[in-house]
């Protein structure tokens, strides 16, 4: 045999070893067995559990002019448990100055704050310090059930039409008839209308918006923030006859030290032993996942007007003679100041995110 022969053959050797470990990491039982020695290396790893001190700081200043009067009020952090075991658990609470007063809405308490004559700065500091564990609800289309299971109260509070997520219009409709059709089980509903945006509306932040975009709008534009694609998914899954509401809060990027406001949705999905709220962060591809990275201030409670006050959550008034060019200045800011993982990690399955954790 020639040396040309010989190193041919070689090669070929050498191809097909490396053919046949390729095909061997992709059997199951393979990765299996890497999973429990070595890690998971075809999944993301996260914390099983963080715990942050988070700064809020907000700020109001009259920019040379005068408010008569200003209001400022904000949910009360609470802990969110799951099945017994929390998914957000609040350690602490600071605030400065104290607030005025202290509102029971139903479902949480709201911290207000009032002032009247401010020339000058109000300055709001707020100080939390929360534990938060990743959970994933293992569910499919066989362990959830239609939509006519989901209990009378979300039916009641999260199928119609809600200031921005508007529901009954015939472009949502014919959108939801499109990506849904007669489909009633809520896992395969909310797993349709989840993938559809994830393809077809592209991350993208609005500047010089009073709020979000409505429903209709970022099906218009097909494009939108964490807040704008929550809303059309709130939407579409109430046109199907399917209660999905909003939570507000903040989430944190570790690898660049970064924490800002965010929206993602709650739902309710029925099973044979009752039930749960799962979780759908859309702009950061997560489908029922938790993350450790997330902070929930606020539960929308199915009230347009509470809503409404969960994104404007600062209001003042000015003295008529206030020329029409010249208006407060308001500033909101979010740090972590203290961030500490758990040992113990999770895997996820490794998906393309448009926001890195």
């Amino acid at each position: 045999m020639s040396e040309r022969s010989r190193k041919v053959g070689r090669t070929l050797l050498v191809v097909a070893v490396i053919l046949v470990v390729v095909l061997l990491l992709l059997l199951p039982p393979t990765q299996d067995l890497l999973r429990e020695y070595l890690g998971d290396p075809f999944s993301s790893q996260y914390p099983e559990e963080v715990h942050m001190e988070i700064v809020r700081t907000l700020t109001l200043d009259a920019n040379g002019g005068e408010i008569i009067a200003y209001m400022v009020d904000l949910p009360r952090p609470k802990s969110i448990v799951d099945d017994g075991a929390y998914l957000q658990k609040v350690d602490g609470l600071t605030v400065s100055p104290p607030y005025t007063e202290l509102t029971d809405n139903g479902t949480y308490e709201t911290m207000v704050w009032e002032g009247e004559d401010l020339e000058g700065t109000f300055t709001l500091t707020m100080t939390i310090e929360v534990t938060q564990r990743i959970h994933v609800w293992d569910l499919d289309e066989d362990s959830v059930l239609d939509r006519d299971e989901v209990p009378q109260y979300y039916q009641d509070n999260y199928l119609g039409d809600q200031w921005k997520i508007i529901v009954n219009d015939p472009a949502i409709q014919a959108l939801r008839e499109d990506i849904v059709g007669n489909e009633t089980n809520v896992f395969l509903i909310a797993r349709a209308i989840y993938e559809w945006i994830d393809d077809n509306v592209d991350y993208y932040i609005w500047t010089g918006t009073d709020g979000p975009l409505s429903s209709l709008q970022t099906y218009e534009e097909l494009k939108g923030d964490c807040d704008d694609q929550s809303i059309l998914f709130c939407a579409l899954a109430r046109s199907a006859g399917v209660p999905a509401w909003l939570q507000l809060g903040a989430v944190y990027s570790p690898s660049n030290g970064e924490i800002g406001g965010h929206a993602w949705v709650q739902m309710f999905m029925p099973t044979e032993d009752g039930g749960t709220n799962v979780t759908i962060d859309i702009v950061n591809d997560k489908f029922l996942v938790w993350m450790p990275n997330l902070y929930c201030e606020y539960t929308d409670t199915g009230d347009a007007d509470d809503l409404v006050n969960a994104y404007h959550h600062v209001r003042y008034s000015v003295p008529l003679s206030t020329p029409d060019n010249w208006m407060p200045v308001y500033d909101e800011h979010w740090e972590v100041v203290s961030y500490e993982e758990s040992e113990g990690t999770v895997a996820l399955e490794l998906v393309m995110a448009r926001e890195d954790f």
